[in-house]
């Protein structure tokens, strides 16, 4: 497992979130929101996002403006976890 910087940006870092769920941390609240960054205990840069196609484990993904990531040889994130479609997740930077 891996560790939050910052416990108040919800879940853990290896968590993935089923399309429709959300991760309340305080009644009615939701967090984190697209877009959030957290870093990992390894100093990774972490970023709040969600896929509309499924992403195997390692795969480059490239993440907009609006959180959405998508599959991308070039992409400068990866999906450290295998993430269904429509699943939000936190997407690790491919280099520190």
């Amino acid at each position: 497992m891996t560790i939050r910087t910052n416990p108040s940006l919800g879940p853990s870092l290896d968590t993935v979130l089923a399309p429709g769920d959300a991760w309340f941390d305080v009644a009615g609240n939701v967090s984190p929101l697209y877009g959030d960054v957290a870093f990992d205990g390894s100093g990774y840069k972490r970023v709040w996002a969600t896929s509309a196609a499924a992403l195997t484990a390692g795969a480059a993904i490239a993440i907009d403006n609006s959180g959405n990531a998508t599959a991308s040889t070039e992409g400068a994130y990866t999906a450290p976890i295998a993430v269904p479609a429509g699943g939000s997740f936190w997407a690790q930077a491919a280099a520190i």
